[in-house]
């Protein structure tokens, strides 16, 4: 009895683990920030990413960012590549540097 009171515990407790969504990664990096538009500017600041099941936050001191993963295509452009880059056509371009990559050196 014991022995199956065991096993049923650790099964659940398995289960439980398995099932809780998961908390995505915080990522410290570097952003590069270009405006377009009647005031055009480019910046480069310090900033935490995070990713999970396709959407996006970025933020910082100054700036804070979301794409939605069911937006993609429609209201903004992403591009997978190093750096990652997000695009909303017309507006501004934000590129993410995750891996230690300066994104002074960095021209696109």
């Amino acid at each position: 009895m014991i022995r199956s009171t065991f096993t049923a515990a650790a099964l659940a407790f398995a289960a439980a683990l398995t099932s809780a969504p998961s908390q995505a990664e915080i990522i410290k990096a570097e952003c590069k920030l270009s405006k377009y538009g009647d005031s055009p500017l480019t910046e480069i600041f310090p900033c935490e990413f995070r990713q999970s099941a396709g959407n996006a936050q970025i933020w910082s001191k100054n700036w804070n960012f979301e794409f939605l993963a069911v937006d993609q295509g429609k209201t903004y452009v992403r591009i997978n590549s190093n750096p990652l880059s997000f695009h909303r056509l017309g507006k501004y371009s934000l590129f993410v540097f995750q891996n230690g990559m300066p994104a002074q050196e960095f021209e696109r």
